[in-house]
């Protein structure tokens, strides 16, 4: 009899607990509706971050209803100046613009007139201080291959460090349109992520943003302060299998790279866990950070001054004849000097048909090895025709293939 009893108050407490769990996050769900948005943008002269020109379907979620911020991914946005609209559930798209793109966690923050945020709207509240742990019930929501304001449920997998970055593994799916929304926290209703991608050809294999990253950026956007990277002397190579990704692989420190091979370990007396990490910690910071490093010899200290990235919106670049030719922030060629590096040439333009490409430099024009984006525009100016000479990457390999002597047609040139 007694366990009979037993057997009732436990299935009466599961199905109380269950009932009200499901309640909370139909809750928390119908509240994600009222702080998402649709996003459409136009990429017309993009950086080789953004890949091409063409318009691109995502997420985004409101942060600050006072300021009128939206949360999304930096491959949504574009990193060039994009045209960007936005709509809320069952509202009209509004323009939104670029205020903050970050390629390093793929996130960026979009301003809209307070005016044009429908009275009904909600914040999302986002997690700042801790992790979910790893098992917790989450849903990814946004717009699926277009169905519109609906989420897919799942756990999360874990916190890892996935291709130089950390991010959240969920098996909660993310498909096309789901990227720049939020991964909420069913049992708190909290953001804990924004939706990136998923892991091609497989199942349960998708990824996020963490939220405590994006609250960083975020509030130092809102201060005021330059949430950009640290331009730091040192890089790092990646031991998948212990799974440790603080070797490094090059630090260069008063004209010698040392340190090779040793093991970050603190940063101003504070432990580091991973390359993210050390960013995050002296982002918005200035003057100077004392690295420590661990080897078979000992233990080395050394002190590094801080300054920022240049802002990504902040980078100039000429349009010339349709080829987008600016700096390279990718830092995947950053071991050679490519000042006028070309980002993206645009379908049947002059460019495209002197034989431009992405992957390539400027290292001559008109004979002349060219100093900076306005002396290039100088050399071209009142001319119908140039020699170019350009070196070039293999766009599928990244090896260095040859230099190409070309002739551009002149029709068109401006710095923006």
């Amino acid at each position: 009899m007694n366990k009979i009893i037993l057997i009732l108050i436990f299935y009466i407490y599961f199905t109380l607990t269950s009932s009200y769990s499901n309640s909370l996050s139909e809750k928390y769900l119908e509240d994600a509706s009222l702080y998402s948005v649709k996003l459409r943008v136009s990429v017309d002269k993009p950086f080789i971050e953004d890949k091409k020109v063409g318009l691109r379907l995502g997420s985004g979620f409101l942060v600050d209803k006072k300021k009128g911020l939206i949360i999304t991914n930096a491959h949504v946005t574009g990193s060039s100046i994009s045209k960007v609209r936005v709509a809320f559930r069952d509202n009209d798209f509004i323009n939104a613009k670029q205020v903050y793109v970050d390629q390093e966690i793929d996130m960026a923050i979009l301003k809209i007139k307070t005016s044009d945020i429908p009275p009904k709207i909600k914040e999302a509240k986002l997690m700042c201080n801790d992790k979910v742990a790893n098992g917790a019930s989450v849903a990814a929501f946004g717009h699926p291959k277009g169905l519109s304001f609906s989420a897919s449920r799942g756990i999360v997998s874990k916190y890892r460090f996935y291709r130089g970055k950390d991010v959240i593994q969920t098996d909660a799916a993310i498909n096309s349109g789901n990227s720049g929304g939020p991964l909420i926290d069913l049992n708190t209703g909290l953001v804990i992520g924004i939706n990136k991608s998923s892991f091609k050809n497989s199942q349960g294999l998708s990824f996020a943003v963490p939220s405590n990253y994006v609250c960083i950026i975020l509030n130092l956007f809102k201060e005021g302060r330059n949430p950009a990277p640290i331009e730091l002397p040192l890089r790092f190579a990646e031991d998948r299998e212990a799974e440790n990704y603080k070797k490094v692989s090059s630090f260069f420190y008063n004209g010698k790279n040392i340190e090779i091979g040793s093991l970050l370990i603190e940063v101003d007396g504070k432990k580091i866990n991973s390359p993210s990490e050390l960013s995050f910690y002296l982002r918005g910071r200035k003057g100077e950070a004392k690295l420590t490093f661990q080897s078979n010899q000992g233990i080395n200290s050394y002190k590094i001054k801080l300054k920022p990235r240049q802002k990504v919106l902040d980078r100039k670049f000429l349009y010339l004849s349709g080829a987008i030719i600016s700096k390279d922030y990718s830092s995947k060629y950053d071991d050679f000097k490519t000042p006028f590096f070309i980002h993206s040439v645009i379908d049947g333009t002059e460019a495209e048909l002197a034989g431009l490409w992405q992957h390539c430099w400027i290292k001559s024009v008109e004979r002349v090895e060219p100093r900076d984006l306005k002396h290039i525009k100088s050399l071209v100016i009142n001319k119908k025709e140039v020699s170019i000479i350009t070196r070039c990457f293999s766009s599928r390999t990244d090896v260095m293939t040859s230099d190409y002597f070309l002739k551009l047609k002149i029709d068109n040139q401006k710095i923006y």
